[in-house]
């Protein structure tokens, strides 16, 4: 595993002090972190623009792994923070940048996701699909991506939506991690009667601390990924954890995560 290639993810930040979460990245070992249009937004509203931002990240020699999220099919208010994430691209310089679906039809979010891509020049457009949004599992996150005819046009595979949308670790194949700009981690216990969105938006845990497959998982996108995976993120969200001290959960997400991929034989 190299820390170059592990970040943690901006959901673990909600609501939280930007400056207080670089530094709490930063002292656990990360190279990068994640980042949202609304905490874009909150710094805005705190006196700190994207630029003072960007600058933050440089002087901690941390990268910006993902900028989140562009939403397609929408008619609403969403439509401007779209156009937001796109200006903040040139500022923050992510990695790339994430797009899922909750409104319209797959035919016309495939339309508005390759005119993205054309949009988008400076960086991955990686997709991110959701068992309760549009676009509802990975063979249709598939399709969409390989056509739009982009080269920037990638999957983003979150281990929560892959699982709960009924994805088995064998459809993990060299043409779909080829396809694949980033992982995210996360796990999860059972809670019987829970609807998956708040499953996903509230009740996550550390890698390893739940009861998904991940160990099976992982190895199986190392082997279809050549030994060159994609860089994985790490993305317990919580409103529990929101609670506890932003610098115990970046460590705890290091120690529990790095504990993961050195069992399955992540390359060093």
């Amino acid at each position: 595993m190299t820390h170059d290639q592990l970040a943690l993810g901006a959901m673990t930040f909600r609501g939280r002090d930007f400056e207080a979460s670089l530094d709490a990245v930063q002292r656990s070992g990360f190279r990068a972190m994640g980042i949202s249009v609304a905490q874009c937004m909150a710094c805005l509203e705190h006196g700190i623009p994207p630029e003072t931002m960007a600058e933050a990240f440089r002087e901690r020699g941390l990268r910006v792994a993902e900028l989140e999220l562009i939403r397609l099919g929408e008619r609403g208010m969403a439509r401007h923070l779209n156009a937001l994430v796109i200006d903040l691209i040139d500022i923050l310089s992510p990695d790339r940048v994430h797009v899922a679906a909750f409104s319209g039809t797959v035919e016309e979010v495939k339309r508005e996701f390759a005119i993205l891509c054309e949009q988008i020049t400076t960086t991955e457009v990686a997709f991110e699909f959701m068992p309760y949004s549009t676009v509802r599992d990975l063979p249709t996150a598939v399709d969409l991506v390989r056509g739009a005819g982009s080269p920037r046009a990638k999957l983003v595979i979150d281990v929560v939506h892959f699982f709960r949308s009924g994805a088995d670790v064998t459809e993990l194949g060299p043409d779909v991690l080829a396809l694949t700009a980033g992982l995210q981690l996360s796990d999860l216990v059972p809670r019987p009667g829970v609807d998956l969105a708040r499953e996903a938006r509230h009740l996550r845990t550390f890698p390893g601390d739940g009861v998904l497959p991940l160990a099976d998982f992982l190895r199986a996108a190392l082997a279809a990924a050549g030994g060159t995976p994609p860089p994985v993120t790490i993305e317990p969200v919580s409103d529990a954890l929101e609670t506890l001290p932003v610098a115990w959960v970046a460590e705890r997400a290091m120690q529990s995560t790095a504990c993961l991929l050195s069992e399955v034989g992540w390359p060093r």
